[in-house]
């Protein structure tokens, strides 16, 4: 029977790990027992493979049932105890030795360590161990951090400097967990630079003036505008007559003023 809640989720760095134990091995029995035969020691890699992760699979739960913890251990919201620490601490040998010895671990450890990271430290101390790469933030950490934690302040400040260490594929799947102003922004401009992005593709707008310079503005409506007016002129151009072109930073610096005016910042 399996006592410590490990999570079913996809560990890539875990199942890189294996398939790279599982290669190596085959390629050495196969070196130095020819005579087995590949079915053979396919069998036996697998296995001896399948093996070590169920033997720490069992020394969590030795040690899950020693210091009798439940299911109350996946909650955030409370703080860890005496015997939680007690099995962070273990959990936490078991990782430095198996990164020492290149060993794989059972999918969902590094998600309950974390989780455990969660309830025995303070906020800076968690960051650390993240920072010093003891502690993975994974998706499923982080999703559930961001639904159960409330917005009080110091959350706040734990959910954004997680946010700021995330890759930005799982950024951009977590910010529909968190209710907050700011993700709400987030998956606005996203929104919309992707319809923009859309928008632009079958026009076939082309606008490299800025590019060539170096500069890309970073308000979207203006920019969208900036490629329309871009693209006008690209089509009306004369070739028999000089025209003059378009001046990108008096559009940009026209565009702003009107907005300040509009939101009461400025006078005209």
């Amino acid at each position: 029977r399996k006592t410590v809640p490990l999570f079913q989720e996809e560990d890539p760095e875990q199942r890189a790990l294996i398939g790279l134990m599982v290669d190596k091995l085959r390629e050495h029995l196969t070196r130095l027992l020819p005579g087995l035969g590949k079915k053979r020691i396919d069998s036996l890699v697998v296995n001896y493979v399948a093996k070590l992760l169920e033997l720490i699979r069992h020394m969590l739960d030795y040690v899950w049932v020693k210091y009798r913890l439940g299911p109350r251990v996946l909650c955030l919201t409370q703080q860890g105890s005496s015997s939680e620490w007690s099995v962070f601490h273990f959990m936490c040998r078991v990782l430095e030795a198996t990164r020492g010895l290149c060993l794989p671990l059972p999918p969902g450890y590094n998600t309950v360590l974390s989780v455990l990271a969660v309830r025995c430290l303070p906020h800076h101390g968690f960051l650390q161990y993240v920072d010093h790469g003891v502690l993975q933030l994974t998706e499923t950490l982080v999703t559930r951090l961001m639904a159960d934690l409330d917005n009080s302040e110091a959350n706040e400040k734990l959910k954004f400097s997680i946010l700021k260490r995330l890759p930005e594929p799982v950024d951009q799947r977590v910010h529909h967990v968190w209710d907050h102003p700011v993700t709400s922004a987030i998956i606005s401009r996203d929104y919309v630079r992707s319809v923009l992005e859309r928008a632009q593709k079958p026009k076939g707008f082309e606008f490299r003036g800025k590019e060539n310079m170096g500069f890309k503005p970073q308000f979207l409506p203006l920019t969208h505008l900036t490629q329309i007016l871009s693209d006008v002129e690209q089509r009306a151009l004369n070739p028999f007559a000089e025209q003059g072109t378009v001046d990108a930073h008096f559009v940009e610096d026209t565009a702003l003023k009107q907005t300040l005016v509009h939101l009461g910042f400025s006078r005209k």
